[in-house]
């Protein structure tokens, strides 16, 4: 049994991991051993640093952001790093563009990038791994906004201030819903000066977790002066098929884990 907190709080994020899908605080008592008063409190200062996430909806916790971040950062082998990396870097030679994939923190309603890989040429836009913002602006985000249950949508119209990043930025939630029916309809997002003022035009497709829930996107962002509106339906095609690899990837990646 673990003693010190900084146990307790590893066996949490070990049986978190070997789920491979959102658990309860109650099943994760159960299973760890732990006081549910102390799973509690754990959870609650893991999601204050994204090591844990939380769905207010279903009140159910997972993996954060940081911690997928971290592990795509040092692990090797057959990890999850080993099996994103390669698929975004063939989308970006494919493309010729920066590609980079997102987690969905569904806590904030906010996702994080947790993997980039750069196009061969020498001017392209740059993504910091680890950078968060909402998901009500860019294609990254929107690619996962949409494919959300209209609940969840709902909840975040109330609860989250939709913020102005660039000249574009929609923040009107009725404007946002037309976005998002447009979305579902044709399976991608779309963005132009959205998050950076006159950065790109970016495309962003949903990642789907073992549960059929969106965990995450997959993005390509155009600078404008390489931009062709031509290359849209080739390009979101791509990207779209990415969108599959990645969502079978993470439902083969929570089968391993939870057989382990």
């Amino acid at each position: 049994m673990a003693d010190s907190p900084v146990q307790k709080a590893l066996v949490l994020l070990k049986c978190l991991a070997g789920y491979g899908e959102p658990i309860g605080v109650k099943r994760l008592a159960e299973d760890t051993g732990l006081n549910i008063s102390t799973v509690h409190r754990l959870l609650r200062l893991l999601a204050e640093e994204r090591m844990v996430s939380f769905d207010p909806q279903t009140r159910l916790y997972g993996i954060g952001a940081d911690c997928i971040r971290f592990a795509i950062s040092v692990l090797g082998g057959d990890s999850l790093a080993a099996r994103v990396r390669p698929v975004i870097a063939e989308l970006a030679r494919t493309l010729q563009e920066t590609c980079a994939y997102s987690v969905y923190e569904p806590d904030g309603f906010t996702k994080a990038i947790a993997a980039v890989e750069r196009g061969p040429n020498p001017l392209g836009y740059n993504f910091d791994v680890g950078r968060r913002d909402g998901i009500h602006a860019g294609a990254s985000g929107k690619a996962i906004l949409a494919f959300l249950p209209d609940a969840d949508i709902e909840t975040m119209f109330k609860t989250v201030p939709l913020e102005v990043t660039a000249e574009n930025t929609i923040v009107d939630p009725d404007a946002l819903r037309r976005d998002i029916a447009e979305i579902r309809a044709r399976g991608y997002a779309t963005s132009l000066g959205e998050r950076v003022p006159g950065a790109g035009f970016g495309i962003g497709a949903p990642v789907y977790g073992p549960d059929g829930r969106v965990v995450g996107s997959v993005v390509v962002t155009v600078p404008l002066f390489r931009w062709k509106k031509k290359n849209l339906g080739w390009m979101s095609k791509a990207v779209m098929d990415c969108g599959r690899v990645l969502s079978g990837i993470a439902a083969a990646t929570a089968s391993n884990g939870a057989g382990e």
